[in-house]
């Protein structure tokens, strides 16, 4: 696996550099955004049905699967607080962001709870994959290397639609800048914090046995975005034939790269 200090700062500096990009050039990726979205989310889709649930399933733990519901029960309760900003949109909030609107505090930091912890439960099995998989006798040494490294280009594919959107939103609604900047780069360290979390909790004993059934809650909540996004896209009447497209070609490029 790539070594984890490099990875977090691949996955800090990806996501800062997409919020800062969009924050200097917001006209443009107001206008790319949704197709950035449904690129991203369909390649991940690709990596999770290839590589990640196989991978997942290998593994001889029991109830795997509850915990892949759990994880997506878990994303809809998260989403009451982030309002969809993981989907490419803020329910209640979807007009240009040229026109800005009205925010209370509450909703923004309510959205930024939401985005923050999502962040930081993905992060964790960041470190722990080899882990689970030695454990687990699942595949060979290569086949860990390869598989931690897809989980994290997932995440990082994942990350960076969601911090275009992340700041579009804090520019609608006219938050101060270096408020914005402050809120969005702890948004960037929440995974690698997770990741940490996920090196310290690594070690501890009790922690073994659940490393496998975090993974599967996490995947869970991955599943339940990539679907349902691409669910939102396909039956978008105005752009239903673009839409499908984006969607494949999203999926092609998953299976290109990483097959």
């Amino acid at each position: 696996m790539m070594d984890s200090w490099l990875v977090m700062i691949v996955l800090f500096g990806s996501v800062s550099l997409a919020g800062i990009l969009t924050l200097l050039f917001d006209s443009f990726f107001s206008k790319i955004k949704q197709y950035v979205t449904t690129i991203g989310v369909s390649f991940v889709l690709s990596l999770i049905c290839i590589h990640i649930l196989p991978e997942l399933f290998a593994n001889t733990a029991p109830n795997l699967g509850v915990y892949l519901l759990v994880g997506f029960l878990i994303q809809i309760i998260l989403e009451l607080f982030s309002r969809g900003v993981e989907h490419g949109h803020v329910h209640g909030h979807e007009h240009s962001h040229k026109e800005g609107f009205d925010v209370s505090n509450k909703v923004i930091y309510t959205l930024f709870f939401g985005l923050c912890a999502h962040a930081f439960i993905e992060g964790i099995p960041l470190f722990i994959i080899d882990d689970f998989q030695h454990h687990g006798h699942t595949h060979a040494h290569a086949s860990q290397g390869a598989f931690s490294s897809i989980f994290f280009w997932a995440i990082v594919s994942h990350k960076i639609p969601v911090a275009i959107v992340l700041m579009l939103f804090f520019i609608s609604a006219k938050i101060k800048k270096s408020t914005a900047l402050i809120l969005f780069f702890t948004f960037a360290f929440m995974s690698p914090l997770g990741g940490l979390a996920g090196i310290f909790l690594q070690d501890q004993n009790w922690f073994n046995f659940l490393s496998v059934n975090l993974l599967a809650i996490t995947s869970g909540m991955l599943l339940h975005i990539t679907t349902l996004l691409i669910f939102e896209e396909y039956h978008n009447n105005k752009d239903k034939v673009k839409n499908i497209f984006l969607i494949i070609g999203g999926i092609l490029l998953g299976l290109i790269i990483f097959s």
